[in-house]
């Protein structure tokens, strides 16, 4: 019944995702779908993007062994994604390009344009192939099936469509995906609570990782969980968030989408949390790779099992679709394009690399082990180089393609060197200070070196 249950999934998800791969006609269709989605299918798609499998399973995993910790830093993300809102009013002169990449190149040139697409490229393939090994791992411990072969099916399904369709067959997906995963996560929850003994869940703030007077003392798992706060809270401009910005019919449509997937994104937090706390005070002691296994062998029975292991699955296929999707219309219209300096990006393009990137995004998943170490890898490649640039572009700060340039490899050298140094904390947070640093010192040390608004409001 559970193995039924994740077949049918696979099947609808395919049938809705390559009904609407006859719809495109340029790379505008691929990438935008006409700007006619409702509010309520954006909120969906911004949710599903955002939301990804590997943030569950992250949530779950970290949360039961780090507690208050892990939820202090998850919290960022809702508030990066209503920071986003608040800044989409202010991208009118963004919205009708096709891409973050296209949007630098409007501003500072080609060849910002083509550096821009290269971290995308570089960065995202990463998450596409963290929810990979997401799905291998769900695969195994929900339906006992052999990782690499259930990976392959649901990754080539996800190429599949993705590749055909272009963004709407990914968008209306996700709205299926989001609502397979919306059932099964507050069932598992009640299911959680009801099997939790109550003394134990009423006792919960005794355990020292879940007594915030503790959690709150300046220490070095404090020190992390304010550095991963950090990072899911600035508002990253990556790929697909953009993708999902320009896609709405104006900056009002845009706005509302993104302040109501904030609210539904705390809302999984808090689930997803809470769900980890009470396995916590009812069996303590499992190793973090053991939770989730306990979690669907104790707390689920037939058919509840396959449901969830469909809705975490969804989650990761539609991150993935999603940044798919992004990098496919990037190659094509931000390196392809301009290197040979063709008149319009080609369809056949971007469907051919959807293809290429998520075949490579394969490989790497089932190549790896750890799912944060990955995430936090593959952000290091796009956060620090063209992030900070953007960002002050959307506030009306505008600068030299010189300092553009030199903020960008300050990002990448810091990120290098960190790296090194400092082998067990993320460089992303470093590389965007110095990507800063650089960025502010050039244009107001030098001046404007190849013209530009010295303008910050």
């Amino acid at each position: 019944m559970d193995i039924l249950i994740f077949g049918l999934f696979l099947v609808i998800t395919l049938f809705v995702g390559l009904g609407y791969g006859r719809q495109v006609s340029n790379i505008r269709d691929y990438a935008l779908g006409g700007k006619n989605f409702t509010t309520s299918t954006l909120i969906a798609t911004v949710m599903a993007t955002r939301a990804s499998g590997s943030l569950f399973f992250t949530e779950l995993e970290n949360s039961y062994i780090n507690g208050l910790y892990l939820f202090i830093a998850v919290l960022g993300l809702p508030l990066g994604t209503w920071v986003l809102g608040q800044l989409a009013m202010r991208m009118q002169e963004f919205m009708h390009h096709v891409s973050v990449a296209e949007a630098m190149s409007s501003m500072y040139g080609r060849t910002v344009q083509i550096i821009t697409a290269c971290s995308c490229i570089l960065g995202k393939a990463g998450l596409v192939a963290v929810q990979f090994k997401v799905i291998a791992k769900v695969l195994e411990v929900t339906f006992d099936v052999e990782g690499t072969l259930g990976t392959y099916l649901a990754a080539v399904t996800v190429i599949a469509y993705s590749s055909f369709g272009g963004v709407k067959a990914v968008t209306f997906t996700d709205v299926f995906q989001l609502l397979v995963f919306g059932l099964a996560l507050p069932s598992l929850a009640f299911i959680v609570w009801k099997g939790v003994q109550l003394p134990a869940a009423f006792a919960w703030t005794a355990h020292p990782h879940l007594d915030l007077r503790q959690v709150m003392s300046w220490d070095n798992k404090l020190f992390f969980a304010m550095g991963l706060f950090s990072y899911l809270a600035i508002p990253g401009f990556s790929p697909s968030i953009f993708q999902r910005i320009a896609m709405a019919r104006n900056i009002r449509q845009a706005r509302r989408a993104f302040n109501c997937a904030a609210g539904c994104l705390f809302l999984m937090l808090c689930i997803t949390s809470g769900i980890a706390f009470l396995l916590l005070m009812e069996q303590p002691g499992l190793a973090k790779a053991q939770v989730f296994p306990y979690l669907i062998s104790k707390c689920t029975f037939v058919g509840l099992k396959g449901l969830l292991g469909a809705g975490v699955i969804a989650m990761a296929m539609s991150t993935a679709d999603s940044c798919l999707n992004a990098l496919s219309v990037i190659f094509a219209n931000d390196l392809v394009k301009p290197l040979t300096n063709k008149a319009q990006a080609s369809v056949k393009t971007a469907r051919t690399f959807s293809v290429v990137v998520g075949g490579g995004a394969l490989l790497l998943a089932l190549h790896s082990q750890d799912i944060l170490k990955l995430l936090l890898f593959s952000g290091s490649f796009y956060r620090p180089i063209f992030t900070v640039p953007m960002l002050l572009a959307v506030l009306g700060f505008r600068t030299s393609t010189r300092a553009v340039l030199l903020s960008m490899a300050a990002g990448f050298a810091t990120v290098v060197v960190w790296s090194f140094a400092f082998t067990n904390a993320s460089s992303i947070v470093p590389g965007m200070v110095a990507n800063l640093v650089v960025l502010l010192s050039t244009h107001y040390l030098w001046g404007r070196l190849d013209g530009g608004q010295n303008t910050m409001p």
